[in-house]
């Protein structure tokens, strides 16, 4: 079985990890120091998974002035570090997200990540997660706008040096499956993360993922590496 993408770009939260608890937590007790906003449900939450922080904040606090956005968005990084650093927050893998890296990198395909979270927050929680050195590339929103402007994945493209019909963008939102379409790579949704079937399927997702060892039949993984990608 010969591979079919070369290069497979993940978003983090909502399809790496399972971090929505603690985005959650952050967002509400950022939105009331900063704005007074009472606290927001989890699928209000969830909707904006995925968008940098400021692009977050101007979907959560419309009438806010910018001033008071800025405020949210510090508060949002010094409530998430204290409650991570203080051991309340976690994120694990979604199940067999390892092991499907892993059989990926095998294989030889190139892994890179695009993801609206801080590179801080991102380090982190690859450090957390043992995953340092899979990812060729890790474009974060401190190096371009915000999802779906397609720069990430552009930037991508280029550090790496894979054409984007033989690029595949793996992510839980809108977000994520529109700058892949924005950038002109194929794209897969995952079921499992922030943003349900009925809103990720009108961004017409070229592949569905019900859990993460889905992707590599996908990808074009042969059968012995995929085995162990099932746990």
């Amino acid at each position: 079985m010969s591979l079919r993408y070369d290069l497979v770009i993940f978003d983090c939260d909502g399809t790496l990890v399972d971090s929505l608890d603690g985005i959650v937590r952050s967002a509400n007790l950022s939105l009331a120091e900063a704005g007074g906003v009472s606290p927001l449900s989890h699928a209000c939450i969830a909707a904006v998974v995925g968008l940098s922080l400021h692009e977050a904040m101007a979907v959560l606090m419309p009438e806010a002035s910018e001033a008071r956005r800025d405020q949210a968005v510090a508060a949002y990084k010094s409530h998430y570090q204290r409650l991570a650093d203080g051991g309340e927050l976690t994120t694990p893998l979604f199940p067999g997200v390892r092991a499907t890296l892993d059989a990926l990198r095998r294989q030889g395909v190139t892994l890179a990540v695009a993801t609206g979270k801080s590179l801080r927050g991102l380090e982190r929680t690859l450090r957390e997660q043992s995953l340092e050195g899979y990812f060729m590339v890790r474009m974060t929103s401190d190096h371009a706008p915000s999802k779906p402007h397609p720069s990430m994945i552009e930037q991508i493209l280029a550090a790496t040096g894979h054409a984007p019909e033989r690029t595949l963008m793996v992510g839980d939102t809108v977000f994520d499956l529109d700058m892949g379409r924005n950038a002109g790579v194929r794209t897969a949704a995952v079921t499992f993360g922030c943003h349900g079937r009925e809103e990720l399927a009108g961004s017409r997702p070229d592949h569905w993922l019900e859990r993460m060892p889905d992707l590599l039949p996908v990808v074009g993984v042969a059968d012995s590496d995929a085995a162990g990608a099932l746990s």
